[in-house]
């Protein structure tokens, strides 16, 4: 058992007030705690304690879950750690700051964690620190953008693979921070080659304006247009923007802000210099100094085992060229196997004749001699490793990836990491460096077949589609069904205890789905999961507004589905298809697209599928304002429904046609129609449609004068829109609630309601808050 606060190192300096007192809090309750500092939730591995260290020490960030953890368990311990979670939350989650009327920011803090094992560069952190300090003090270089500049302060970190840009990258960023008050922006552009997709630009402005708290459903589709906003969102705030990894000047010049008080962080192997005009400073990166190589070996082997082999060791250093990377790998080998003598591995690294300081010389010896020492099942993973085309990846998709179970996955990638050939930067997930990822290409490519490759790119597909249709099956039970394709052999199973859990796995893999089925739609092969998986993904990026990854996936879809002569897949991808143009305000494309998907679908058979391309016709229709033939078109998709028996959609055409009768005037109809729709959803239990069914009647009631039935409605619509997390639509509710009871004569209840809607309009952004404004004035 570890003594309390054994190995506790001084809390890093650069650490706000808010993230001092939550690492305090966490050291205090684990010392309190009758765990100890290594077993805070339960027995933990050695790599596992080593991240717990890591978190005691302030070095780097606890994810969510894990504090999570701590704290329920320390609370059944009899220890009170009710702030804990709290203080989490407040230190690390970005935090709203208004901006101007009616917009409400994020102060975004996208830096990855800090490495607790950075080595050397001093002379290099200081001449980048005392630039960041002193362009934070003056306001940037100030200089015009004619020629393609920026009028931000640009550093440039140049330097060949494996040198440790990125890694010098993140602790000069998390030096000078605390200079940049308004938010740090980070983005891995992958632009090397050495991955498979690099990052667009505009692939990075969306996240960046994402990370500021704009609405994806309010982002401009025009890359100028979001490049625009970018800008303006940017313009007077003091913001840290690190640009990891830059290909080529396309990837570069729309991510450069034009405001004198951000600072530019860039690594690259190369960049044309006059991209950035005056105010760029070029730090070209070299190898470590031979001491600084000797430190880093030091801090992975131990000061004693580099005193028995002197010049051992120092060879080593020579051998890997002083490239961290390498020496890591290196370290890695030596540290796996202690009984190794260092003049052995040495040995293993010292091919006769070629010039061993040259750096892709270097690397490859290295990588060779750790690969050659793995065990077969982490070799092959490590292969494999180079079909997955997104940023990092699970365990149980990795699992999937090899076909093993999730436990020999875990062994397998705890090798890899263990020789630096992985990295697990979160827990559980893992990334593979550019010039690694390169290597396990060619290594596949050498030792596994073509039919292997493609059978392990089909594992992960599969892996994702059966993941993403449990997890929205789950979430939206009510969805229409899709017969998905046959299961594949070797395929691990994601399993969802709740519907928040399944909705926090679609979120973290949306990326990684996104660029798997962009991958397999290139490589060709795979038609049936290019339209399968982004029907499945379909429900989370609509209603969580990921409106252009939902447009991206569908069209893919489209093309691989007629690909495929399918007229079942056409439809639905048509139909998915329509439904993003729709709330894009694309409203040609959405009609032509629906009437495409009435056409597949009436030609597949499938009466239900019909009634759904008819109830989208008369959703387009209603958008416009064309009440009459909207009423056409639902009727259709009624009398559909009713003949395929199915409640659900029943319930959901009679809520749109009481919607359309309410607009129409028709309130009796259209009562008839939403009493019906409840009675089956309260059967059926969807509260979603229950909600939207009395928002409908509340809207019905207060047009007949019935004000305190509309209250009612509005008060049963608020519960359950809260229950499920429909901020919008609480919103909408509230000022519906507000104007009946207002038209009841209790303005001081209305006031108070509208409030309420303009609170959380306000934390909507771009959301239109002047019909709300307009109430508040008129009754103040």
């Amino acid at each position: 058992m570890r003594s309390q606060g054994e190995g506790r190192l001084p809390l890093p300096s650069r650490l706000t007030a808010a993230e001092r007192e939550f690492y305090t809090e966490l050291r205090r309750l684990v010392d309190l705690s009758p765990l100890s500092a290594g077993e805070p939730a339960r027995t933990r591995s050695s790599q596992e304690q080593s991240a717990w260290e890591g978190w005691l020490n302030g070095r780097s960030l606890p994810p969510q879950q894990a504090i999570k953890e701590l704290a329920s368990k320390l609370t059944g311990n009899g220890v009170d750690a009710s702030r804990l979670t709290d203080l989490w939350a407040r230190a690390f989650l970005p935090t709203p700051y208004p901006t101007q009327p009616g917009q409400s920011l994020m102060r975004p803090r996208q830096l990855p964690f800090e490495k607790g094992m950075f080595t050397g560069r001093a002379e290099e952190l200081k001449v980048l620190g005392d630039l960041a300090r002193q362009i934070a003090a003056t306001g940037g270089a100030g200089n015009s953008t004619e020629s393609g500049g920026t009028d931000a302060a640009v550093i440039v970190i140049e330097g060949p693979a494996g040198i440790g840009k990125t890694a010098l990258a993140t602790q000069v960023a998390h030096q000078v921070s605390g200079l940049f008050p308004d938010g740090q922006l980070w983005v891995g552009l992958r632009g090397s080659g050495d991955a498979d997709e690099p990052v667009t630009d505009q692939e990075a402005v969306r996240g960046f304006l994402e990370a500021f708290g704009v609405a994806p459903s309010e982002l401009p589709f025009d890359a100028d247009e979001e490049a625009a906003l970018y800008r303006r969102l940017m313009a007077g705030r003091h913001v840290l923007v690190v640009l990891d990894n830059a290909g080529d000047a396309d990837q570069v010049r729309r991510l450069l802000p034009d405001s004198r008080n951000c600072l530019v962080l860039i690594t690259t192997r190369s960049l044309p210099l006059d991209l950035f005009g005056a105010a760029a400073h070029t730090v070209r990166l070299g190898p470590l100094s031979d001491s600084e190589a000797r430190e880093l070996l030091e801090r992975r082997l131990g000061d004693a085992r580099l005193r028995s082999e002197p010049s051992a060791a120092d060879e080593l250093v020579r051998l890997c060229g002083r490239l961290p990377l390498v020496l890591s790998v290196a370290a890695a080998r030596a540290a796996a196997n202690p009984d190794l003598p260092l003049r052995a591995l040495a040995g293993e690294l010292r091919p006769g004749g070629h010039d061993s300081d040259a750096p892709v010389v270097a690397a490859r010896t290295v990588f060779d001699a750790s690969y050659a020492h793995l065990s077969d099942a982490a070799a092959r993973m490590f292969r494999l490793l180079s079909c997955c085309p997104g940023p990092d990846i699970g365990l149980p998709a990795a699992a999937s990836l090899a076909a093993i179970p999730a436990n020999e996955a875990r062994t397998v990638l705890g090798e890899l990491t263990a020789r630096y050939l992985v990295e697990e930067h979160q827990p559980g997930r893992y990334a593979v460096h550019d010039l690694l990822h390169a290597y396990a290409l060619e290594q596949a490519q050498t030792s596994e077949s073509a039919a292997e490759l493609d059978a392990a790119t089909e594992r992960l597909l599969d892996h994702y589609l059966r993941g993403m249709h449990a997890a929205t099956t789950l979430i939206y039970p009510a969805r229409y069904a899709v017969p998905l394709v046959p299961p594949v052999a070797g395929v691990q199973a994601e399993s969802f205890s709740s519907a928040a859990q399944a909705l926090a796995w679609c979120h973290a893999e949306r990326t990684a789905a996104r660029s798997l089925v962009t991958h397999a739609a290139r490589h060709g092969g795979f038609s049936a999961y290019c339209w399968q998986l982004p029907w499945a993904m379909a429900p989370v990026l609509k209603r969580g507004a990921f409106l252009a990854d939902y447009l991206a996936t569908q069209r893919i879809a489209i093309t691989a589905a007629r690909g495929l002569g399918d007229p079942f897949g056409q439809g639905i991808a048509n139909y998915e298809y329509a439904h993003a143009c729709s709330l894009i305000g694309k409203v040609g494309e959405s009609d032509t697209h629906l009437t495409a998907s009435l056409d597949f679908f009436t030609r597949a058979g499938d009466q239900a599928a019909a009634a759904r391309a008819l109830n989208g016709m008369a959703q387009r229709l209603i958008q416009d304002g064309e009440y009459p033939r909207a009423l056409e078109r639902e009727t259709e998709a009624l009398e559909l429904r009713r003949g395929v028996g199915e409640p659900d959609p029943i319930a959901h055409s009679e809520q749109t046609l009481g919607f359309i009768c309410a607009r129409l005037g028709r309130h009796e109809e259209a009562v008839r129609h939403c009493q019906r729709a409840l009675d089956i959803s309260r059967e059926t239990g969807n509260r979603a449609h229950t909600a939207d069914t009395l928002a409908v009647l509340g809207f019905v009631q207060r047009s007949l004068g019935d004000h305190a039935r509309a209250v009612a409605c509005y008060m049963e619509v608020l519960v359950i829109y809260r229950e499920i997390g429909d901020r919008i639509s609480t919103a909408e509710a509230l000022t519906g609630l507000g104007d009946a009871q207002h038209a009841q004569g209790d303005e001081r209840a209305a006031r108070a309601t509208w409030r309420q809607a303009l609170a959380i309009l306000n934390d909507l952004p771009n959301a239109d808050i002047q019909p709300i404004r307009a109430r508040l004035t008129g009754f103040s």
